[in-house]
């Protein structure tokens, strides 16, 4: 089981949490007088207080029902108390039954580079629904073996507690096949079956608990496309015709998402999208609505796809909204907390969709914030008639702070 590195507070009176304050102040010859007057009893009770916590016992039935009751992102100390508490976090069993009991909890991963520290990127864990009594914190994740290094050009999708890395870039920047998934409730990462193609910046999505993988290699033929059950572990290859040419090096895309059940992609010529369950392909052009203000960093919400915008007035905190039922894009409207919010940085912020919310993780310099914001449509309608999408900022909270200019690659969510 890989903990979250935490450090604990051991109390300010003399070291001994458990001593009272007008304890520490006793003279020392009268301590010395009272402790030779104590019973035998007395003397072997204290001292059995004082044996770790860990020997003492707890049925693992009990011990899972309290835990059940307990917001997930309080097992890394809870596991600590004892061992039926540690024993029942580190298995599978209390996962399913909080899955089956509809207690699972949305949690964020980010990927965040430090380069004046270091070239290779350290995952965090962003515990989202922690009780209001407790600060958000981006909190690094040390688990031995360590969870799997992300490669460049990798592309990355979620199912549940799984988040499946997908190809991306060896050295010498060449790309390739493997796959490997990371289970979230233990940061385990395991090998899978490789692609027939070696690829990089794939498009990826997940539909029908399918993972499709397009693209990310320069020749279009039969297995451009491949599905991967992941029920059954198998990859099997998606027939043409494709009617399509990439403008990218290597083939690739530069994001995709999962909306309306089809797969968008954008490269940086034209915009498309695949429906799997029919095979059909739909494309926009340079010129169209789609491509004028789609960006890198991009997510969906509500059916609604959100995207960084920096040609749009600061009022909408540049982030623009894409409705494809009318397949127009709007300045994303905060109706509340515009004043005090971090200028978003058009190339470092990264967008997920958090439990329906729109959360943005935006590095400003030394720090990151996390901005959290509820989309709703409003009663307005634009000069054309319309709707406008409106924002609600729910929560803005500085998460990360270091000297060393963080910078998020990626940020996805995983439910457990």
């Amino acid at each position: 089981m890989a903990l979250i590195s935490e450090t604990f507070d051991n109390g300010s009176n003399g070291g001994d949490p458990n001593k009272k304050p007008e304890e520490l102040h006793k003279n020392p010859q009268e301590e010395e007088e009272n402790k030779n007057d104590k019973p035998i009893k007395e003397e072997e009770e204290e001292v059995e207080n004082l044996l770790p916590v860990f020997t003492r016992y707890i049925p693992e039935d009990i011990a899972e029902s309290i835990l059940l009751l307990v917001p997930r992102c309080h097992y890394p100390k809870l596991s600590l108390f004892c061992r039926s508490f540690h024993n029942v976090i580190s298995s599978p069993g209390l996962y399913q039954r909080r899955l089956q009991l509809g207690l699972t909890e949305p949690v964020l991963y980010a990927l965040i580079r430090f380069p004046l520290a270091s070239f290779n990127p350290s995952w965090f864990i962003l515990n989202h629904d922690v009780p209001r009594n407790i600060s958000l914190r981006l909190s690094e994740i040390s688990s031995a073996p360590p969870m799997s290094p992300m490669k460049p050009e990798s592309a990355v999708v979620t199912i549940g507690y799984n988040m499946y890395v997908i190809g991306g870039c060896d050295e010498p920047d060449q790309p390739t096949s493997n796959v490997f998934v990371i289970d979230c409730r233990f940061h385990r990462c395991s090998s899978l079956p490789g692609m027939q193609r070696a690829r990089r910046s794939a498009a990826a999505g997940v539909i029908d608990k399918k993972i499709y993988v397009i693209g990310g290699c320069e020749q279009i033929d039969d297995n451009w496309i491949e599905v991967f059950d992941v029920e059954t572990g198998i990859w099997s290859s998606v027939a043409g015709p494709y009617e399509y040419n990439s403008s990218m090096v290597g083939g690739g895309f530069m994001t995709s998402v999962v909306m309306q059940e089809k797969i968008y992609m954008l490269d940086p010529e034209c915009c498309l999208t695949y429906e799997p369950r029919q095979g059909t392909w739909q494309s926009w052009g340079f010129g169209s609505e789609l491509k004028r203000s789609w960006h890198q960093s991009s997510c969906v919400v509500e059916d609604f796809l959100c995207s960084i915008n920096s040609c749009i007035a600061s009022i909408y905190l540049y982030l623009s909204v894409y409705d494809p039922n009318d397949m127009f894009w709007r300045g994303l409207a905060l109706n509340n907390g515009v004043s005090g919010l971090p200028s978003l940085n058009y190339n470092g912020c990264k967008l997920a969709n958090v439990s329906g919310k729109l959360v943005i993780l935006n590095n400003t310099g030394n720090d990151v914030w996390c901005i959290e914001i509820a989309l709703e449509r409003s009663t307005r309608t634009t000069w054309d008639g319309h709707i406008e999408i409106d924002g609600r900022v729910v929560s803005r909270s500085q998460v990360l702070t270091s000297m060393n200019s963080p910078f998020v690659d990626l940020a996805h969510f995983v439910t457990f």
